[in-house]
């Protein structure tokens, strides 16, 4: 009775969403070939961490963290073997975010298909573990040139010397010299305190451009030198300076001081929300402002099931006895 109820919800809707085990809603007669017949608009998304077909399909129990390392992702995350470090997943679920914005876009790119092109929907999937590989670009032009593998290195970056987050007097700053220009802008902003610092890289042929200054003893050498002066400088105080000579720089900010940094105070990306269910809770806002349709959030969390009565009723028309009937025999 609960998949005939299904079956006539999605005579309504525009998207479906599910992520169930592979093929189970097919076998249960209400997967995209079954209810694509009822609603031939019907835009039908399966997300989940492998994908529905091939040898290593989703199974029971897979969750983000093996989508991050099937990918690829936690191997090259990390401090390098000789350093004692290990692969490590990172601290957010980010496969599941990054899956997810694959989803969403997908469905967006079906509709847009729907109301441009087709008339009809169509089946999307979407797959942490292709969303990550898919974010992993330099990895697979570096394995494509030689066959080789991109190692880890920590905090610190293959391709640029001065491109990695390092201590400073109150905690770390992320400082970024992707090419000569701001290079020698970085040394100029540390010569003005430590003289010899800048003095010492000037003079040495090995780092006058971008390709000589990445082995890693000479990466030793100009972090070191940039240490010196940040042990003595603030986040604050470093990302003054470095901005007045328009380096690309910035403190590594704890979830509180984010929630109280001036430039994101103003944009209102944080914020206090009053939901229904839950009273006032602090979240982050939308990532995108937009002049004509602006997000806004109306509710955060919602219990399973919560609007279950209002969908049955109105788009099927269900009454008090119905749900009565329904919930004692455990179909809703």
């Amino acid at each position: 009775e609960g998949r005939d109820i299904l079956k006539k919800l999605a005579a309504h809707v525009d998207v479906i969403i599910e992520n169930g085990t592979p093929g189970q809603w097919d076998k249960w007669g209400i997967g995209y070939r079954q209810l694509s017949k009822l609603n031939p608009r019907l835009v039908y998304c399966w997300v989940g961490q492998r994908g529905q077909w091939g040898p290593l399909r989703d199974k029971p129990g897979m969750r983000d963290p093996v989508a991050q390392c099937a990918s690829g992702f936690v191997h090259g995350t990390g401090d390098p073997k000789e350093f004692g470090g290990r692969p490590t997943r990172s601290g957010m679920w980010v496969a599941d975010h990054v899956g997810g914005t694959a989803a969403a876009m997908g469905i967006v790119a079906a509709l847009l298909h729907r109301e441009r092109t087709s008339g009809k929907g169509q089946l999307i999937e979407a797959t942490a573990a292709e969303g990550i590989i898919r974010i992993l670009d330099y990895n697979w032009v570096w394995h494509g040139m030689d066959g080789s593998i991109r190692p880890r290195y920590g905090n610190w970056d293959l391709a640029i010397n001065i491109y990695a987050v390092n201590p400073c007097k109150d905690g770390y700053m992320m400082v970024g010299g992707g090419h000569d220009r701001l290079w020698y802008r970085i040394w100029k902003t540390v010569g003005d305190e430590v003289p010899q610092a800048e003095e010492e890289i000037l003079a040495d042929t090995n780092l006058r451009n971008i390709s000589e200054r990445l082995p890693h003893t000479r990466q030793v050498k100009t972090y070191t030198l940039l240490c010196e002066w940040l042990k003595d400088n603030t986040r604050a105080e470093a990302e003054r300076k470095l901005v007045r000579q328009e380096v690309a720089s910035g403190g590594v900010l704890a979830v509180h001081e984010v929630a109280e940094y001036p430039h994101f105070k103003y944009r209102g990306q944080v914020e206090e929300f009053d939901d229904q269910l839950y009273g006032k809770v602090l979240v982050a806002s939308s990532p995108h402002l937009a002049e004509k349709i602006p997000a806004r959030l109306k509710w955060i969390g919602r219990p399973v099931g919560h609007d279950n009565e209002e969908v049955y009723r109105r788009l099927l028309g269900f009454t008090r006895d119905d749900f009565d009937r329904l919930g004692k025999h455990g179909v809703i």
